[in-house]
């Protein structure tokens, strides 16, 4: 009797996985998105008067469309002490839905460079590389709340707007010890 039923257990295992991977083709996405967009922001900091422009990338790899890690890339120029900021960010972003508008919370780790204009003037090379003189290396910490707006769905191509708000802090005493801003974007995921 005992061998019995575990026949019929393995049988009753071999159905729901044949079903499951059988069960017909994986439709777009089921597999995750590839995301890219290129963003443009302006940024305030804790120093009295500062303001910075920048432009940016953001590469990331959307699972189970609620999840992704990202990697960021942002270049500006602040104006006080007349200073480029270099930033890379590691980190996790989340997404909602209402309706067809994706609301998202996102938090990063990040290291950025600030140095100033005399110095890129001098090495260009070595200051976008980060190891020019006068370079500044900080570690921190960014986090956001924005939304996503699609507005053209090409099969597996869907393409959107990008709206937010963040806010970076920095432990050191290198710089400004907080920013904060909001970044305007378009881009573009790919469905596997």
């Amino acid at each position: 009797m005992r061998r019995r039923s575990l026949s019929s257990a393995a049988l009753c295992a071999a159905v729901c996985a044949g079903s499951a991977t059988c069960g017909g083709a994986a439709r777009a996405g089921d597999i995750g998105e590839i995301q890219l967009s290129a963003l443009a922001g302006g940024e305030g900091s804790a120093w009295r008067g500062d303001g910075a422009g920048f432009v940016g990338l953001r590469i990331g790899y959307r699972f189970l469309d609620v999840v992704a890690p990202y990697i960021m890339l942002r270049a500006g120029y602040a104006n006080i002490n007349q200073r480029l900021l270099e930033l890379l960010q590691i980190g996790v972003q989340a997404w909602a839905r209402i309706g067809i508008v994706r609301p998202y919370a996102r938090f990063g780790f990040v290291h950025q460079h600030e140095e100033p204009w005399a110095a890129v003037e001098g090495d260009v090379f070595g200051a976008l590389f980060g190891v020019g003189d006068g370079i500044a290396h900080r570690g921190g910490f960014e986090g956001a709340l924005g939304m996503d707006v699609p507005f053209k769905q090409l099969k597996s191509w869907q393409f959107h707007g990008t709206v937010e708000g963040f806010c970076t802090g920095f432990p050191d005493t290198k710089g400004p010890a907080a920013y904060g801003g909001a970044i305007l974007g378009l881009g573009f995921n790919y469905a596997l």
